[in-house]
């Protein structure tokens, strides 16, 4: 073993004296457990902590493809949907009804409220 030197304050240093008289160990032994416990534990709460940035990059990593692709969906989605609102409210003016702005309004105005429905199966 190699030998060193540290230095406490006198209030350590009596706790020390005291744990020593109760454990009937000396306090090189006990100071070498308390340094040993808390490497042991600094250790273990690195490795911890590199082993949470690996899982979290490796499932970013896993997962990106499918923001990605879900993403593009939605996008797909918003324009086919604008495309049919902008057909409909076209057929309607084509079918002679002069309104079909107000009854685009109040679709919409009906379409939200369905979106706020709460569903049976959530």
């Amino acid at each position: 073993m190699k030998k060193i030197t540290v230095k406490v304050s006198n209030e350590i240093y009596s706790l020390l004296l005291d744990l020593s008289a109760r454990r009937q160990e000396t306090v090189s032994s006990i100071v070498r457990k308390i340094l040993e416990k808390g490497l042991t534990q600094e250790a273990a709460e690195s490795g911890i902590d590199a082993v949470t940035e690996a899982v979290r990059k490796a499932m970013r990593d896993v997962l990106r493809p499918t923001e990605d692709r879900l993403a593009k969906l939605m996008a797909k989605a918003a324009v086919a949907a604008a495309t049919a609102m902008y057909m409909n409210v076209q057929t309607i003016a084509d079918l002679g009804k002069h309104n079909a702005v107000e009854i685009y309004n109040e679709a919409r105005v009906k379409a939200a409220a369905y979106l706020k429905e709460r569903d049976d199966n959530e």
